[in-house]
């Protein structure tokens, strides 16, 4: 049961911590473009975590051989394409359709997990993720059903698709993660094959593009985004993976607009609407009738 919370625990961490990650997007888009801020995030995430994980390579590094197929294809889903993704999304799509799109990760993680492996999806979950769904529509349209009903996909809504599925894959391919690989070493070496992956296509957009405006907001979102949102959430997630598995994790992943809301209005001074406030009682209502247990089972 320890294990279990602790589980929850980390996965709710990551994710409020993630949800700062929208308000940092919105705040630097025309200020450095999305390979390159995804780099440069990813690169002080390694920079951050190298001290932890230094003393852990030696005896991973034989086990990450083995693995590097494994590891390599988790790099490219979770560090070279997810973010990067989403921070070309950010540039050509609507903040609604952004907080509509990206909580399907865990969607894909349910249907795949059915698909995949299996996995029963059982009336209680089910009954959860349609409120968490119902409570995420209500929180971004802030009940306002015509602005909803008025939305169009752009070029820009694939590309958060695609960085919601790459989310949804990274986290269900979890579940194989070798066991005899710590968590620090296992981070270390998806950051360093995420980074050295995405190498090719930032220097040609380093090359193709204007240079980044590297001022105060740029250095303070980068270091946001590298040590909070990828290094610290990214070894959080590792753990709750381990300890609840990725559906469970997933759905709480759910929760992020809630936390996304909450950021909006600390920084931005953002207004709350009471449809706001309905849509985020769904999504926590919705989580835990899809992963609270009752008393007696699953002991």
């Amino acid at each position: 049961m320890q294990r279990i919370s602790r589980g929850y625990a980390a996965a709710l961490t990551a994710t409020i911590i993630w949800s700062g990650n929208f308000v940092v997007a919105r705040a630097v888009a025309d200020m450095i473009p999305p390979w390159q801020c995804n780099f440069w995030r990813w690169l002080v995430a390694l920079a951050a975590l190298l001290p932890f994980a230094w003393k852990h390579l030696a005896a991973d590094l034989s086990l990450i051989r083995a693995h590097l197929r494994y590891l390599t294809l988790q790099a490219i889903l979770g560090v070279t394409l997810m973010n990067t993704l989403i921070y070309k999304a950010g540039q050509t799509t609507e903040s609604l359709n952004m907080a509509l799109l990206v909580p399907t990760a865990p969607i894909v993680i349910l249907l795949l997990s059915r698909i995949l492996y299996g996995e029963a999806i059982p009336p209680r979950r089910l009954l959860g993720v349609l409120l968490v769904l119902a409570g995420v529509v209500i929180l971004v349209s802030r009940g306002d059903w015509e602005r909803l009903a008025a939305l169009r996909l752009n070029s820009g809504d694939f590309w958060a698709l695609g960085g919601a599925f790459c989310f949804g894959l990274y986290s269900l391919f979890m579940r194989r993660r070798p066991t005899g690989i710590s968590a620090f070493g296992f981070n270390a070496a998806l950051f360093a094959l995420g980074l050295l992956c995405a190498l090719p296509f930032t220097l040609a957009e380093a090359v193709l593009l204007p240079r980044p405006q590297f001022g105060m907001p740029v250095v303070v979102s980068v270091l946001y985004t590298g040590v909070g949102c990828s290094f610290l959430s990214f070894w959080l997630w590792t753990l709750a993976i381990d300890r609840i598995g990725p559906v469970r994790a997933g759905i709480v992943y759910y929760s992020l607009p809630v936390f996304a809301a909450a950021a909006s209005v600390a920084v931005l001074g953002e207004a709350v609407a009471g449809a706001q406030l309905v849509g985020g009682a769904l999504v926590i209502g919705g989580i835990m009738a899809a992963t609270l247990h009752a008393p007696g089972r699953n002991r």
